[in-house]
């Protein structure tokens, strides 16, 4: 005998069905919500009600920490981060590192990143275009990503297929407003900034850099400047530390634009006087974006970090 379903029957089920898919990727929407506008369903809802998820994230693997290593430019094992972190006085940075040369002939470049990529990239495509029109780029910057929350969206993973199915020979990459937070491995929760965080941060970056060295690819980390929300400032300091060192010990270049854009180990400032001695905006409202003047300087030196390592 066959029974047929009443719409209220049929309501209950696709209810019981969606509050079930709700808590079997629970986890994964509230590393959504705390990348994209920085709330967390665990400042509402108990901890048991993440544990569907999280069991889930288990089983598939999701977030596991990197052990990727490869070998530097110069084929010696780069060395591990150190620690603990250095604090730079008042006024310093970590300088820019320019060590690699272009291939020869043509080339293909990748710009990866957040919303601050995404507001260059354009610009320095541009501009490249202009002088180099037999040049391949590809612009793949996402909003609302980096490297804390892998499970939302996946850098290394994405930076390796590209640079696969691409033949890239450059790979840039600017990001970072998104990962000064908790970590969440498949097992347990890490604190920002502590030594487990900083050893799992430290081998994402590795997993790009060690792939891209791998197969003879360029790679530009563009440092972050200043910024106006102390957490994100705090991390600033962190990040541009993870940065810079790994560069260094994959002998990949770093790009510090934090003497043209603010210094992080000073007080923001979203102001500054150009040659003429006016006053000019280089950050928007928020205090982690760029106006258009924060754009072109930003441009200016990454085009000339490019052009140079292009020269013979």
């Amino acid at each position: 005998m066959t029974r047929t379903l009443t719409v209220r029957q049929l309501g209950w089920m696709l209810i019981a069905a969606g509050l079930l898919n709700t808590a079997l990727w629970l986890d994964s929407l509230d590393t959504y919500l705390d990348a994209r506008w920085q709330w967390r369903l665990q400042a509402v809802l108990p901890e048991a009600a993440f544990a569907p998820s999280r069991q889930l994230g288990l089983w598939l693997g999701r977030d596991a920490g990197s052990t990727l290593q490869g070998p530097s430019q110069d084929g010696q094992a780069p060395q591990p981060l150190r620690l603990p972190l250095k604090a730079l006085p008042a006024g310093e940075f970590w300088p820019t590192i320019a060590v690699q040369k272009a291939l020869p002939g043509p080339q293909r470049i990748l710009f990866a990143g957040d919303s601050m990529m995404q507001g260059v990239a354009p610009f320095v495509m541009r501009e490249l275009r202009q002088a180099h029109p037999d040049w391949q780029m590809t612009d793949l910057s996402k909003q609302s990503t980096g490297l804390t929350a892998r499970r939302y969206f996946d850098w290394p993973h994405t930076i390796a297929q590209t640079i696969a199915s691409q033949q890239l020979t450059w790979v840039v990459i600017f990001l970072g407003p998104n990962d000064p937070r908790d970590m969440f491995l498949p097992d347990k929760r890490v604190s920002f900034a502590t030594p487990p965080w900083l050893e799992n941060y430290a081998a994402r970056v590795d997993e790009i850099l060690a792939h891209a060295v791998q197969r003879q690819v360029r790679v530009i980390w563009v440092g972050l400047p200043a910024m106006r929300e102390d957490r994100l400032q705090r991390g600033v300091v962190v990040l541009n530390h993870v940065f810079h060192d790994r560069a260094q010990a994959f002998g990949t270049d770093y790009l510090s634009i934090e003497p043209l854009i603010g210094v992080a180990s000073l007080p923001f400032q979203k102001y500054q006087r150009d040659a003429t001695g006016q006053s000019v905006s280089l950050r928007t409202e928020d205090g982690t974006h760029f106006t258009p003047a924060g754009l072109h300087k930003i441009t200016q030196a990454l085009v000339q970090h490019i052009e140079k390592a292009d020269q013979p």
